[in-house]
């Protein structure tokens, strides 16, 4: 084999960055099979097998990623259709923004300008080759190339987009998440902890990963984990003017989701937080026994 056949094409390369972004296993099925349909070089269906695998790829993930009732939901929505479903182009705008509106779109500096400009285009050539003619029967083997790449790579920049705005909102309010997870642990009690020990305090969190699960019709959801660190405190305040009570610094992991509106992307509410406590029954990871960091007083 030589070194040019041995060399990835330019749609092995969009596919391979497509196939990572994809959302489940059968969008990447589906993509799999539409391009081994377009290498099968003495198939005269190869481009129309491609072209229905992949449009068939974009409505799958369009309704997955913007199902008519949130698309319907979100302020910006205006009916378009004889029936009031949304329209594609509704539902490019959803699977990016959610029910943000255009204007706090344009605030995180996120350009949707072309996206849904070229996702119709590449939607309307594949129809062409989808449906079998004289005229899309054998198609000019540079033609078809250049069709095929452009039509993954389209698709690839939509999820790139839908990427790029979720990274605009993490960044704008990640200042906020901090001071937000603090708030969470001092303000109430967690059982997880309270049970350890007398009494229990919390000193700090340590964000260590912070995301966007969702942009819905209303609300904005966002996941958080880290570690949030803790004081336990044993024996009663006479036992410590006594010199007879002890006090552990340690910290254990945390998950915590929230949301906020969409109009507020930093209006934190909602929240589910968990500690993981398990560590304190037994060796944490590094076998450190935790009854060593005991201080007496």
């Amino acid at each position: 084999m030589s070194e040019a056949q041995s060399q990835p094409s330019e749609l092995d390369r969009l596919s391979g960055f497509l196939n990572a972004m994809l959302l489940d296993e059968f969008s990447r099925e589906v993509l799999k099979g539409s391009v081994m349909a377009y290498k099968s070089l003495d198939n005269p269906l190869r481009l129309s097998q491609f072209s229905t695998g992949i449009r068939e790829l974009i409505g799958h993930t369009l309704s997955t990623l913007a199902a008519d009732d949130d698309v319907k939901a979100s302020s910006w929505f205006v009916v378009d259709t004889p029936d009031g479903r949304p329209t594609r182009r509704q539902r490019v705008k959803f699977g990016i923004q959610g029910g943000m509106t255009d204007a706090s779109i344009a605030a995180l500096q996120v350009d949707t300008a072309e996206i849904d400009v070229n996702v119709r285009k590449v939607v309307d050539g594949l129809s062409k080759y989808t449906h079998v003619r004289p005229d899309t029967l054998k198609v000019d083997a540079d033609e078809a190339e250049a069709f095929a790449c452009e039509a993954v790579a389209t698709f690839l920049e939509f999820f790139e987009i839908l990427d790029d705005c979720r990274k605009s909102i993490r960044q704008a309010v990640v200042n906020g998440v901090d001071e937000h997870a603090l708030e969470v642990f001092t303000q109430d009690v967690y059982n997880e902890i309270d049970i350890l020990s007398t009494r229990s305090s919390v000193d700090a969190v340590q964000i260590e990963k912070f995301e966007v699960v969702a942009i819905g019709p209303a609300f904005i959801t966002y996941a958080v984990s880290g570690q949030v660190y803790v004081d336990l405190s044993y024996g009663s305040k006479s036992d410590f003017r006594n010199d007879m009570g002890a006090e552990i610094s340690t910290d254990f992991p945390f998950s915590m989701t929230t949301t906020a509106p969409v109009g507020n992307i930093s209006q934190f509410g909602n929240v589910d937080a968990r500690i993981d406590t398990s560590s304190w029954y037994g060796e944490d990871d590094e076998g450190e026994d935790l009854f060593l960091k005991i201080t007496d007083y």
